[in-house]
């Protein structure tokens, strides 16, 4: 698969990143178990030495412990790490064979029968934005995790425009990972990779009553972990979008009547203004959809709480 959420993100390579490395790792203290671990295609290790070193020691491990991760060539596959994260049983997926991985298979096609609950961990970074059908993809993954596993989710998000084929948004995995398929998602996670490198926490749009929307300069990767709680029909009601089925669900249809176009103006007001000062108003409308807007920046406190990624497993 022609991905990376770490490393170089334009190149055709998978790659474990510092942050990548960080979130897995605390993964592991949070319960998550790589026994039998599976991820899509195989990824190359793409930390430095010295920033090997660091991630294991904010994850309390001693790095002389693991010295397959310190092999002399930069970078290398990541095999070793996730011996690290504890997996006994490690196995890789791609479409082809070029990478060595174990298991060849289109994820566009279903997976083999032999391989469904096979697996406490399936890791996708950063492949299945470039599958075609993605919900046959997606539902691959889930279908190979063992009841009380893991679906873990490092995938790029805004700005990756032209990487795949898709750019994938925290709605469709906090609509598609619930209890109606299963799964409940434990963590999600939004990195910006600008100069200030910041992590945000993202709420679920269906319990903050916010839609996650961002317009930002940067690349943004999404991480998340979701745990599957039981065996059900995956996906037997298509997800739909929290805030469309909510107001589908209303006793009281909404009027259909013209969008709001003006946030904080009634629409009276709106056509009135509209109709005085269309340039002013359409001006104010177009400024109203940048990054400049709190509701649709990092700002929204309703949707983003800022955290520091070296305590991601801390109390």
């Amino acid at each position: 698969m022609q991905s990376a959420v770490g490393g170089f993100v334009n190149g055709v390579t998978m790659a474990i990143n510092i942050d990548s490395a960080r979130f897995l790792l605390s993964c592991r203290r949070c319960g998550v178990s790589f026994e039998s671990s599976l991820t899509l295609g195989r990824q190359e290790f793409y930390l430095t030495p010295a920033e090997t070193r660091r991630v294991l020691r904010e994850q309390g491990l001693d790095p002389a412990n693991w010295p397959e991760l310190f092999p002399g060539t930069y970078p290398n596959y990541a095999d070793a790490f996730w011996r690290v994260l504890g997996a006994r049983r490690h196995e890789t997926m791609d479409a082809s064979p070029y990478e060595g991985a174990t298991l060849t298979h289109d994820l566009n096609l279903p997976v083999p029968q032999r391989l469904h609950e096979q697996f406490t961990a399936v890791c996708d970074g950063g492949t299945l934005e470039h599958v075609f059908d993605f919900p046959r993809a997606l539902r691959n993954c889930l279908e190979m995790i063992k009841p009380g596993g893991h679906f873990l989710g490092l995938t790029p998000a805004n700005n990756f425009f032209g990487h795949g084929l898709y750019q994938l948004s925290p709605e469709l995995y906090f609509r598609a990972l619930n209890a109606a398929n299963g799964f409940q998602i434990e963590r999600m996670y939004a990195i910006e990779l600008g100069w200030c490198h910041r992590w945000f926490e993202v709420a679920n749009p269906a319990t903050s009553g916010a839609r996650v929307s961002l317009i930002n300069r940067y690349p943004v990767l999404l991480f998340l972990q979701a745990k599957k709680l039981g065996t059900v029909p995956l996906f037997d009601r298509a997800p739909q979008q929290s805030d469309y089925a909510d107001k589908w669900a209303s006793a009281t249809p909404a009027s259909h009547a013209t969008p709001t176009l003006l946030p904080g103006i009634a629409r009276p007001s709106q056509n009135r203004l509209l109709a005085l000062a269309p340039r002013l108003c359409r001006a104010f409308e177009y400024f109203v959809h940048t990054r400049f807007n709190p509701a649709f920046s990092f700002r929204h406190r309703r949707s983003f709480r800022p955290i520091d990624p070296r305590r991601l497993s801390m109390p």
